[in-house]
C-alpha cells in the first residue's frame, strides 16, 4: 500500500485481543495480510510491538545520543541545566546574524530543529510570547543599540556582529538549557504528548489506531481508507457502516488527493451494491469545533429510493431550521456542481450531506451543533425513532454474522480487490 500501515493484531494499538480473530471473514484479513496491510501474530513476540513503547522523534534520539554534561547538570532545584548569561554557547547563540536566524525560522521556527516545544513557532510569536512570559520585567531594550539608542541603527548593529541588539527574546526559553537538559524535556514532552493522544484517540473507536478497534468490523482496507461495520446497537439501519482514513484527519475536506479519490471509489461501489438491492445511499459527514483530538468519520446509510429522491428537500428544511435555532451559519451551500471539498475551506466545522444527484453543507458555527444531527434528519425522514431514543443491546455475537452477511454482497463491488 502506499501509506505502509499496517495492522498487527497483538497491538492494542491497531486492534483488540485476539478472541476477535476467526470471525468469517478471514478471506477478507487474508487479503489484507497477503498485501502487507495486516500483520498476523505469530505467538513470538520479541517486544518490537510493545503498546506502551513511545517512540522518540529521530532529532530527541539524536541529541541523547550526542549529549555532553556539563557542570550546569549536576545542579539541583530551579537553577539545573539552566546556563548563565556569560556561557559561551549563549554568547553564540545571541550572536546569532540575521540571517543565520532566517535558516533557523526554516528549519522550524524559532526554537530551532532541536527546540521541542519551541519548534514550528514563529519568530513574531515567540517574540510575543516571551514579552508575555517576562511581564512586567519587560524593558524593550533588545533594539538599543550599542549607543543606547536604536535611533539611526543600520544593518552591522542589529546583526550582532559589534555587540548589537539583543536576540535572545526572539528564541524560545530551551535555547538556555544545556543540551542534556533540554533533550530530557523534550522527551518528557513527547511522552506526555503520547500519552494525551492515546487518551483521545481511544474514544474514536472506529479508528484502526485506536485501543477500542475492533478488527472483524473491518470490511474494506484501501491504501488511505477504510469501510468499517457500524455496531448495530448504534446503527440507525442495518448496513450502515463508516468511512474512515488510515491516516489522522479532522475532516475529508482537510485530506490529501489520494485519500479523497479512494473515498470517491468506495462510494461508487456502495451506490452500485445497494442499487442492486433496490436502495439508496446517504453519505453525511459532522466536524464540530473542538481543540480534542478527532479522527474523521463518514456515515454511510442506506434508505429507500423513495427516501433518497426526498433527501434535498428534507435536509433542506432541517438546516434552515438549526441556523436559526443554533446561530449557524444561514447560507445553505451546495455541495452538487463542485463538490465539498471546494465548497467547504479547510479547517472550517460543517457538516455535509451527500446522495446520488447532490448535496448539501453547512458551515457550523456553534459547539451546540447536535452531532447526530444528520442521523436524526435521516431517522425523520423514514419515520424512525432517533438512534439517541431506540436504544438497542449489543449483539450477542459482536455483529459477526451481519460482517458475514455484508460480506458476501460486497465481495461483487469490491474495488479493493484491484490491489492484490
Amino acid at each position: 500500500g502506499g501509506t505502509g500501515s499496517t495492522l498487527t493484531s497483538s497491538s492494542s494499538a491497531r486492534a483488540t485481543t485476539s478472541t476477535n480473530s476467526g470471525t468469517g471473514n478471514d478471506d477478507v484479513l487474508s487479503r489484507l495480510e497477503s498485501r502487507g496491510k495486516i500483520v498476523a501474530a505469530d505467538g513470538h513476540d520479541d517486544g518490537s510491538n510493545d503498546n506502551d513503547a513511545v517512540v522518540l522523534t529521530s532529532d530527541a534520539a539524536r541529541t541523547l545520543q550526542r549529549s555532553q554534561y556539563r557542570k550546569e547538570d549536576f545542579r539541583h532545584g530551579s537553577r539545573k541545566g539552566k546556563m548563565s548569561k556569560n556561557d559561551h554557547d549563549l554568547t553564540k547563540s545571541r550572536e546569532m546574524t540575521i540571517a543565520d536566524m532566517v535558516a533557523e525560522e526554516k528549519r522550524g521556527g524559532a526554537g530551532g530543529a532541536g527546540a521541542g516545544a519551541g519548534a514550528g513557532i514563529s519568530m513574531d510569536e515567540q517574540y510575543a510570547r516571551n514579552i508575555a512570559r517576562v511581564g512586567s520585567r519587560y524593558k524593550g531594550t533588545e533594539f538599543a543599540t550599542g549607543h543606547g539608542s536604536s535611533l539611526g541603527a543600520d544593518e552591522v548593529d542589529y546583526s550582532g556582529i559589534e555587540g548589537g541588539a539583543d536576540m535572545s527574546m526572539f528564541q524560545h526559553p530551551s535555547q538556555k538549557l544545556t543540551e542534556v537538559e533540554r533533550a530530557k524535556r523534550d522527551r518528557e514532552r513527547q511522552v506526555a504528548l503520547h500519552d494525551k493522544e492515546s487518551s483521545a484517540t481511544a474514544r474514536c473507536w472506529w479508528w484502526m489506531e485506536s485501543s477500542r478497534f475492533e478488527k472483524h468490523r473491518l470490511l474494506a482496507l484501501g491504501n488511505h481508507v477504510s469501510l468499517i461495520l457500524c455496531p448495530s446497537n448504534l446503527a440507525l439501519v442495518a448496513d450502515s457502516c463508516y468511512l474512515v482514513p488510515i491516516r489522522h484527519a479532522e475532516s475529508f475536506v482537510s485530506c490529501e488527493d489520494e485519500v479523497w479519490d479512494e473515498v470517491q471509489r468506495f462510494k461508487t461501489s456502495l451506490r452500485k451494491m445497494f442499487a442492486k438491492q433496490g436502495m439508496g445511499v446517504l453519505f453525511c459527514e459532522t466536524v464540530l469545533p473542538s481543540k480534542n483530538l478527532w479522527q474523521a468519520r463518514m456515515d454511510v446509510v442506506p434508505v429507500p429510493k423513495r427516501v433518497e429522491q426526498d433527501a434535498a428537500m428534507y435536509f433542506k428544511s432541517a438546516l434552515t431550521e438549526q441556523a436559526e435555532e443554533w446561530g449557524t451559519h444561514t447560507k445553505l451551500l451546495s455541495t452538487r456542481d463542485r463538490g465539498v471539498r471546494r465548497t467547504v475551506p479547510k479547517g472550517f466545522p460543517h457538516f455535509n450531506v451527500e446522495w446520488d444527484n447532490g448535496g448539501f453543507a453547512q458551515i457550523i458555527e456553534s459547539s451546540a451543533f447536535p452531532k447526530d444531527f444528520g442521523l436524526d434528519t435521516i431517522a425523520g425522514m423514514m419515520q424512525l425513532d432517533p438512534v439517541r431514543f431506540n436504544r438497542k443491546t449489543r449483539a450477542a455475537d459482536g455483529d459477526r454474522a451481519a460482517v458475514l452477511d455484508f460480506c458476501k454482497r460486497w465481495k461483487e463491488f469490491d474495488w479493493t480487490l484491484e490491489l492484490d
